[in-house]
C-alpha cells in the first residue's frame, strides 16, 4: 500500500521537485494517519488539504536550503579567490577560513526544523485525534452510559478538559478510564452501581405480556362470567 501511496504522491506533486526520501516520508504520514485502507482511498489522501500543506512546505524549504548551499559555496569559492594557497595553513587569516561543512550542516537544520515541526504538529494532532475518537466510542458505547446518557455527556466533557489542560497526552483506554471514573460517580447518587450487570428496563406497554393472568381467568370462568377453554 506504501508503494502505490508513494507513486500517487510523486505523480499528484510532480512539479515540486521533491526527493524520494520527502515522498518517502509523506507516504509514511498517510500511512500512519490509518486513512487508507484500500487503494481507492489514495487519491483523496493524497490530495487531503495536511498532505498539500506538508508537500508545498517541504518544497519551500527545499528552495530555502539550496539557497542557503549556493552562500555557503560563495563564501568558500570567495575565501580561495583571497587565499590562493589552499596549503597554507599558518597566520591569522587561517582562522577567518570558513568551514564549508559546518556552514551547510547548519543551514540543512535551519532549514529542515521548520519542516520537522510541522510534521511533528500535524502527527500530534491525528494521534490525539485518533486517541479521542477511539475512547469515546469505547465510553459511549457502555450500556449504563447509553441510559444515563446526560451524567456521561458530563463525565466526557470534564474527561476531554482534564486531558487537554494535562497536554493531550492520555491514550484511548486512559481517557474512556478518567471518564468512566467521573461517571461512575455521578450515577452513584442516584443508587446506580455499574459494577453489577447491566438489567435493561422491561419494554414499555408489554405489561399483559408479563403477568401472569391464570388466576384470574380461572376465576372467571367458575363464576360462568367467561367460557371455559374447549
Amino acid at each position: 500500500m506504501k508503494k502505490r501511496i508513494e507513486e500517487a504522491l510523486s505523480a499528484e506533486y510532480k512539479g515540486l521537485g521533491l526527493g524520494e526520501k520527502t515522498i518517502g516520508r509523506l507516504a509514511d504520514y498517510i500511512v500512519g494517519k490509518g486513512s487508507v485502507t484500500k487503494e481507492e482511498e489514495i487519491d483523496a489522501a493524497v490530495k487531503g488539504d495536511d498532505v498539500k500543506l506538508l508537500a508545498t512546505s517541504i518544497q519551500g524549504e527545499v528552495a530555502g536550503l539550496k539557497r542557503a548551499k549556493e552562500t555557503a559555496e560563495t563564501a568558500l569559492a570567495d575565501y580561495k579567490a583571497k587565499h590562493p594557497d589552499p596549503d597554507d595553513n599558518h597566520g591569522d587569516d587561517d582562522k577567518n577560513k570558513p568551514d564549508l561543512a559546518k556552514t551547510i550542516a547548519d543551514a540543512v537544520a535551519a532549514a529542515v526544523a521548520p519542516l520537522t515541526q510541522k510534521i511533528e504538529t500535524l502527527e500530534n494532532a491525528n494521534s490525539t485525534k485518533a486517541a479521542l475518537e477511539g475512547a469515546r466510542t469505547k465510553f459511549f458505547g457502555g450500556d449504563y452510559a447509553k441510559k444515563y446518557k446526560d451524567e456521561a455527556d458530563d463525565a466526557w466533557d470534564r474527561a476531554v478538559e482534564m486531558n487537554e489542560a494535562t497536554g493531550n497526552k492520555m491514550t484511548a483506554d486512559q481517557l474512556a478510564e478518567k471518564a468512566t471514573g467521573y461517571f461512575n460517580k455521578a450515577v452513584s447518587r442516584k443508587g446506580v452501581d455499574t459494577s453489577k450487570p447491566f438489567k435493561a428496563d422491561p419494554p414499555a406497554g408489554d405489561d399483559e405480556g408479563t403477568l401472569d393472568w391464570s388466576a384470574e381467568k380461572k376465576r372467571l370462568q367458575d363464576s360462568g362470567r367467561l367460557p371455559k377453554d374447549q
